[in-house]
């Protein structure tokens, strides 16, 4: 792996995530854990991820009981993935739910933004994992574990290793 630190893995993970507008979010519910492919509709420089759905959403509904998700982006063309774990807080803020509208997901919620059909999501991540063929972010053993960054109590992003088979 060609040396990259925290600053620059996590400037390489924002990258992915906003050229892949798709990803998969995985919450927790009895009898396990739900994973979806959903679209994100924005993305923060902080790595905040924004996400669309309805109130009466599964998703919803999970990340009430059990904040703790995963969201998993992948980039084909690149050989790259990028992993946040992160707390989902639901927001029905219309300001929010405005500021963050996009025009192209009325077919899916035709109310819009003041409709009572849509709300926010917002991930706030807390670990991120980078596995970047094209960038040469692949650590030892080669590719067989990702580049990894936890945020620190100060806000700032420090690389965390990470063991083969986590």
């Amino acid at each position: 792996m060609t040396q990259f630190d925290a600053p620059a893995l996590f400037d390489a993970a924002l990258a992915t995530v906003r050229q892949n507008a798709y990803g998969f979010l995985a919450t927790t519910a009895a009898p396990g854990p739900h994973v979806r492919l959903v679209r994100h509709i924005d993305v923060d420089d902080d790595a905040t991820v924004w996400i669309g759905t309805s109130p009466r959403s599964r998703k919803v509904t999970e990340v009430a009981a059990h904040a703790e998700v995963a969201y998993a982006i992948e980039d084909r063309n690149a050989v790259a993935y990028v992993t946040i774990q992160a707390r989902a807080d639901v927001i029905d803020d219309l300001a929010a739910r405005v500021a963050k509208w996009h025009e192209e997901s009325r077919r899916f919620f035709p109310g819009g933004p003041e409709g009572d059909d849509f709300v926010l999501l917002r991930l706030t991540p807390h670990r991120i994992e980078v596995m970047d063929f094209t960038r040469r972010i692949h650590p030892d053993p080669y590719g067989l574990v990702p580049a990894v960054i936890e945020r620190a109590a100060d806000g700032t992003w420090v690389e965390h290793t990470a063991v083969r088979g986590s």
